[in-house]
């Protein structure tokens, strides 16, 4: 429960806890009338109020009811409505639409002269380039049956082939070359004869040598014949066949590739014709069920429409809803509930609804709570509402979607209970106090109260009493305002302040203690000794001189930093420069060093602390090169891993994360050059304060 501080005696407003809030309104409206010596009087329900003249007010604490309860304003809708959206790809040009609020009555049912039958138009898209689509499609598709028939027809053939060639060419070669070498076999077998006739009439001397010789010649040429034949027949079935069979096999299946290819090229044409079809259909919408046409302008939460406006010649993009039919026998209230009030509402609360129009209230029931926050605009990004449905038990004649409505909520009732006006009840540390006032004098009561049993358990309470079990008694009379009549009540007030304070103080020194933003510079600025505590001076031979507030990078206390100390730091990005004798670590000395080297002959403050011969102060001669020479420009590029002019978080570093929101002042979820700049302008001030904190002492 939250207490307001003040410590005016005059006049207090009262803070309500509204639907069993914690927050309880201490203090109460005086009305002193100044000259007059007026009283007040004002009736609590319960119990009377009075002022004497010391200004203190008192009411009776009785018992009665705590009445719960969640107000908030809301509007009706349907709980189903059906909602038309545009089909068409890319979107479309609404070419006509009837009119907002149009009745669409079942056919054959009395229709006025604006009333449309279900079936009939209600919305027509342009079709025009759809339309042109679609001709080009029906051209493609009949392309495509084309050249399927080609190709089923130069299949047909490579089979036919097959069985030409295997069970008639090939036939007709072989039955040839065998006839051929029966020939042959006879050529030579009558050659054969005749050289045995002509050899038995040689040796008769019946014939000539040369004779002899010629039919001698006739045989071997017969032999070579027939075995010319012979090979040719045996290349014919051992090669020519198996060749030839395999060629025309080949052909029937690229020609059966083919045709499934122009099988597929068909399938895909059709389907574009029937999606192009499909969109041609969509262009025109109709009504599908009775109801009223209700355009589909949604508005953002600061009013302003966060799509185009339903009208003739607006263009709505694809999936957008156009019109929606709500369902009139199905009526709810949509309302936004605060994520203060949100925990106290459960489904199932029964709630009372005042509809704008209608005399009587109307009951329903919370059917629905979302788990997440309604969008809020710009101007309300920290207010968090919830949306909350509430079911309308009794349609009454004539409601329509958008009228206004107030919504209770009845959350908890608990009657019979002892109630304290929520003005006498003081919470200090999680504890409750009222005030009884009697013949003598002012008297503590610890309260027990009474805890809701929704929610988070806060207290039960209404916009003008707490309930409590224990503590005061039926009829004691308490202090309405103790914090301005009641000494003992302003003395622990004032103490629970002070104790406050003290712990919010212990806080921000812990903090710094532990080496938050601006520790090691507050340490120096108190004891005029470097932040780190230990360690030699920038001049000496120390590990710790010269680190100043880097020591913070120092993990593990050992006077020096590591690689793996600096990784996930600004400091990993210029390790290795201070890393003089490359071993890994950086000392004080060689930040010391790394401080002179930039330095040059310019001068600055040395490990004597005494001014250089270029006269200044190291503080302010090293700063403008005390960031190792990086600049916002530098980090852009050494972080901008895919090279879009921004880093990310993803693209930064381990500990640059930590601190990327707070980098990022423009809230874009991107660190450009100008706030790279701002980052590497605070490096450089803490490198001077290192350097100062290191750089020896006066």
């Amino acid at each position: 429960m939250a207490m307001r501080k003040s410590s005016s005696a005059t006049s207090r407003k009262t803070r309500t806890a509204d639907g069993g809030s914690t927050v309880l309104l201490l203090g109460l409206v005086v009305c002193g009338l100044a000259g007059s010596g007026c009283g007040f009087l004002d009736s609590m329900g319960s119990g009377e109020a009075t002022a004497s003249e010391d200004q203190k007010l008192t009411a009776s604490v009785q018992k009665g009811v705590i009445q719960v309860s969640v107000t908030e304003d809301g509007e009706v809708e349907s709980a189903k409505p059906v909602v038309l959206k545009c089909m068409v790809a890319g979107g479309a040009q609404i070419l006509e639409i009837v009119p907002d609020g149009t009745r669409i009555v079942e056919k054959g049912g009395q229709k006025e002269d604006e009333d449309v039958f279900v079936g009939d138009q209600i919305v027509k898209l342009d079709d025009s380039k759809i339309k042109d689509a679609l001709d080009q499609q029906q051209i493609k598709v009949g392309n495509a049956e084309n050249a399927l028939i080609l190709a089923e027809k130069d299949l047909s053939l490579a089979k036919i082939s097959v069985n030409e060639y295997e069970k008639g060419t090939f036939v007709q070669e072989l039955q040839g070359l065998d006839a051929e070498v029966t020939i042959a076999m006879e050529n030579l077998r009558g050659a054969e004869n005749q050289y045995e006739y002509t050899q038995k009439m040689f040796r008769k001397g019946f014939v000539t040598k040369l004779q002899l010789e010629a039919d001698q010649f006739a045989v071997k040429r017969s032999k070579l014949e027939l075995a010319q034949s012979e090979t040719k027949r045996k290349v014919l079935v051992d090669f020519t066949k198996e060749k030839m069979l395999e060629d025309l096999r080949s052909a029937v299946k690229t020609a059966t590739s083919g045709v499934k290819q122009k099988q597929s090229a068909l399938a895909l044409e059709k389907r574009s014709l029937n999606r192009i079809t499909e969109q041609f259909k969509n262009c025109v919408i109709v009504a599908p069920k009775p109801g009223m046409v209700v355009y589909h302008n949604e508005r953002s939460r600061w009013g302003r429409s966060q799509s185009a406006q339903i009208e003739e010649g607006a263009t709505v993009r694809e999936h957008q809803a156009i019109v929606k039919l709500p369902d009139f026998t199905k009526m709810q209230v949509k309302v936004s509930v605060h994520e203060s009030k949100v925990q106290q509402v459960a489904i199932g609360d029964r709630a009372s609804l005042t509809i704008q129009g209608y005399n009587e209230p109307l009951s329903g029931v919370v059917v629905e709570i979302a788990n997440q926050p309604e969008q809020a605009s710009w101007y309300q990004a920290k207010v968090k509402e919830y949306a909350t449905i509430v079911k309308i038990d009794e349609i009454p004649p004539g409601m329509v979607p958008g009228m206004s409505a107030e919504v209770i909520i009845d959350v908890e009732e608990r009657s019979d209970v002892l109630r304290l006006p929520v003005e006498s009840v003081i919470e200090i540390g999680g504890e409750f106090f009222a005030w009884t006032s009697g013949t003598k004098g002012y008297e503590k009561k610890q309260l027990e109260v009474i805890k809701s049993k929704k929610g988070d358990a806060r207290v039960l309470t209404d916009s003008k009493f707490i309930a409590v079990n224990a503590g005061v008694q039926e009829n004691d009379v308490v202090v309405l305002n103790p914090r301005d009549a009641v000494a003992e009540a302003k003395t622990l007030i004032l103490a629970d302040e002070e104790k406050q304070a003290k712990k919010k103080s212990s806080a921000v020194a812990a903090k710094t203690k532990s080496g938050g933003p601006g520790a090691g510079k507050t340490a120096k600025k108190k004891t005029g000794r470097p932040a780190t505590g230990g360690g030699k001076t920038a001049g000496g031979s120390g590990g710790g001189g010269g680190l100043g507030q880097m020591a913070q990078f120092d993990k593990d206390k050992d006077g020096k930093i590591s690689k793996a100390e600096s990784d996930g730091t600004f400091m990993a990005n210029f390790f290795d420069r201070l890393d003089g004798n490359k071993d890994g670590y950086v000392t004080g000395a060689e930040v010391a060093a790394a401080q002179a080297k930039r330095k040059g002959s310019g001068g600055g403050r040395g490990g004597s602390g005494k001014k250089a011969a270029g006269g200044g102060d190291s503080r302010k001669k090293s700063a403008g090169g005390s960031a190792g020479g990086f600049t916002g420009a530098s980090f852009l590029q050494r972080l901008d891993k895919n090279a879009d002019g921004k880093v990310s978080k993803d693209e930064a570093p381990g500990r640059m994360k930590e601190s990327f929101d707070a980098t990022d002042t423009n809230s874009d979820g991107f660190l450009d050059k100008a706030e790279l700049d701002k980052l590497v302008e605070a490096m450089r001030a803490r490198l001077r304060d290192a350097g100062a904190g290191g750089g020896g002492g006066q």
